[in-house]
C-alpha cells in the first residue's frame, strides 16, 4: 500500500472520532457556561442569606458538573478553558455556601474535579469574603466582620504555602498577590469601623 493510501485509511478511521469530539465540545461548552451561571447564582443567593434558594441552585450546579464529568470521562482532552473555569466557580460556590450556612465542605475529591481548579476556587472565595465583611460593617456587625476576616487571613496563609511553579497551578501566584492587597484594604476598613465606634 502506498503512502497516500495509508494516510487516507488513517483519516477515514479517525474522522468519526473527531466528529464525535467536536459535537461533545460544543455540548460541554454550553454545559460549562450553565455551571458558571448556577455557581454564580449560588454565591449571590448566599450573600443574600437565602439558604433554601442557594442550596437549590447549588444542587443544580452539582448535577450539571456531573454531566460535564460524564463527557470528560470519554474525552479528557476537553478539560480546558471554560470547563476549567466552571469547575473553579463551582469550588468557589462550595466554599461560600459552607461559610454562610455551615454546610459540609465538599472537597475536590468529593466533586471529582482536579485539585488545581479547586485551589483557584478557594482563592476566589477569599475575595468574596470581603463582600460579606463590607455588608456586615454596613449593618453594624463588627464582631461578625472580624470573624470572617480571620477566616480570610487563615485561608490566605494556607494558600501562600503553595510555592509551586506557575505551570503546576496557573495563575495562583497572581491571585495570592492580589489577595494580599485585598486583605490590607479589608483590614483598613475594619480599623476605620472600630475607630468610628469609639467616637
Amino acid at each position: 500500500m502506498d503512502l497516500v493510501s495509508e494516510i487516507q485509511k488513517f483519516i477515514d478511521g479517525v474522522s468519526p472520532r473527531l466528529n464525535e469530539r467536536f459535537e461533545n465540545r460544543e455540548k460541554i461548552l454550553l454545559m460549562a457556561r450553565e455551571l458558571i451561571r448556577l455557581s454564580g447564582e449560588t454565591i449571590s443567593l448566599s450573600h443574600r442569606k437565602d439558604r433554601d434558594k442557594a442550596l437549590k441552585k447549588y444542587q443544580e450546579a452539582l448535577e450539571k458538573s456531573k454531566q460535564i464529568l460524564a463527557v470528560i470521562s470519554n474525552f479528557p482532552e476537553l478539560l480546558y478553558g471554560d470547563v476549567g473555569t466552571a469547575f473553579q466557580e463551582l469550588s468557589e460556590a462550595t466554599v461560600i455556601l459552607s461559610l454562610y450556612f455551615g454546610e459540609r465542605l465538599l472537597t475536590s475529591y468529593d466533586l471529582n474535579i482536579p485539585e488545581t481548579y479547586y485551589i483557584m476556587g478557594i482563592a476566589d472565595a477569599i475575595g468574596e469574603m470581603r463582600r460579606k465583611i463590607l455588608e456586615d460593617l454596613r449593618n453594624g456587625k463588627l464582631d461578625e466582620a472580624e470573624k470572617t476576616y480571620s477566616i480570610m487571613e487563615d485561608l490566605y496563609n494556607i494558600l501562600w504555602t503553595l510555592e509551586y511553579p506557575k505551570a503546576l497551578v496557573p495563575g495562583l501566584r497572581q491571585k495570592i498577590d492580589a489577595l494580599r492587597r485585598l486583605l490590607e484594604e479589608t483590614y483598613h476598613d475594619l480599623f476605620l469601623a472600630k475607630i468610628s465606634l469609639k467616637t
